[in-house]
């Protein structure tokens, strides 16, 4: 049945998105009766009022004894709330099912590459993300406090820390926190079990654009001067494309959990490098194909964790072809200002050696030499 042929929610008036607990209604009335309906009896659920207050989508969250009774009185069934443990074992029958049918794809030819679970996607799966996802975004954020958000405490609270009149001074002021960048990858698994020629040249690779996510999910507020910098030491064109770029990104940052699954993203990208014909730059990496799986595992985990952030599989995929988008206005971006930064031969000469080695450079040391990946 069509999200569009359900109506209204019988609680609310909003736009229903299913048959819940036996009746039409919108996801927060499905879960608000599922998290209340079982604390009859040993919660008392008291109205401020006279005990029929307005029900609507605006005013909901105004009166939980009026809500609940109102749930009731439409025909929600309490008796249809499944337990922790039968929803557990739901979601894990599903799971089962959901591998068998993979298993039972004919299968044409053997293939390098395995096939992205995103294009076998189907209405009938669980929209929430399984315990190992959990356990794998709990992971990821443990990384990333420790990491980053450490060094942001204890070293570098604002970036820029001032306003800058050089490019080298602005990205010598970034570091410490290019620091911790590294140090987050290095302990994402599936990053720091590569080559070290490859997670060299990664990290080369997206600098821009992984300084740009970073600091989208470091920083609650854009930084004034961080804006002043920019204006003063770009071309106009580029300075305002980076105004653009910084503020896009900024308004994802109401959820840092998901900036720091596409940081890992972008940081795994062996197909997109930079504008630049230096040789070290456009080379091939060691092992695409592990390159490429390990992507393909988080791009899949921002997809289930996607989904499970919004009501219908229609608002994922409308969240996730935006989001697309804007990822691929600030590759631009980042393509633009390094191409441009590259030409700053005496600005590159004056960086620090870590933020040096992100640039090519005149009789460029071997890989062994550099020392982006010494940081412990």
């Amino acid at each position: 049945m069509s999200t569009r042929s359900l109506g209204q929610c019988l609680v609310c008036d909003d736009e229903a998105v299913g048959i819940n607990f036996a009746v039409p209604t919108c996801a927060p009335c499905k879960a608000f009766f599922r998290r209340n309906a079982v604390k009859l009896g040993r919660r008392d659920f008291i109205c401020q009022h006279d005990g029929d207050c307005p029900v609507t989508y605006k005013s909901r969250r105004f009166c939980n004894c009026c809500r609940l009774a109102k749930c009731f009185r439409i025909g929600m069934q309490k008796s249809l709330i499944r337990s922790e443990a039968e929803r557990e074992a739901r979601k894990q029958l599903v799971e089962q099912n959901r591998r068998k049918r993979f298993q039972t794809l004919p299968k044409k030819s053997p293939a390098l590459i395995r096939p992205s679970n995103l294009l076998i996607l189907s209405q009938s799966q669980p929209q929430s993300i399984s315990p190992s996802d959990q356990t794998l975004l709990t992971n990821i954020c443990s990384a990333y406090e420790r990491t980053c958000i450490a060094a942001k405490v204890e070293q570098c609270p604002s970036f820029p820390s001032l306003k800058h009149a050089s490019v080298h001074t602005l990205l010598n002021d970034y570091t410490d926190r290019q620091k911790a960048v590294i140090k987050y990858f290095k302990l994402i698994p599936e990053f720091d079990q590569l080559s070290m020629c490859d997670k060299i040249c990664l990290i080369r690779n997206h600098f821009c654009i992984t300084l740009s996510i970073n600091e989208a999910t470091l920083s609650s507020d854009i930084s004034p001067k961080l804006m002043d910098s920019i204006t003063v030491l770009f071309k106009p064109e580029i300075s305002s494309n980076l105004v653009q770029c910084i503020k896009l990104l900024h308004s994802y940052n109401s959820d840092r959990t998901l900036l720091k699954i596409l940081l890992i993203i972008k940081s795994l990208c062996s197909g997109m490098n930079r504008l630049t014909h230096e040789a070290d730059m456009d080379r091939s990496y060691d092992d695409t194909l592990a390159i490429f799986a390990a992507q393909n595992m988080y791009v899949e985990l921002l997809w289930r964790y996607i989904l499970s952030r919004f009501p219908s599989e229609l608002y994922a995929i409308k969240f996730y072809n935006k989001l697309m988008r804007d990822l691929m206005f600030v590759q631009r971006v980042c393509f633009m200002t390094e191409s441009y930064i590259n030409s700053l031969t005496n600005e590159i000469q004056k960086m620090n050696p870590l933020i040096q080695s992100m640039w090519p450079v005149p009789n460029p040391p071997s890989t062994g030499d550099i020392d982006v990946m010494k940081i412990d």
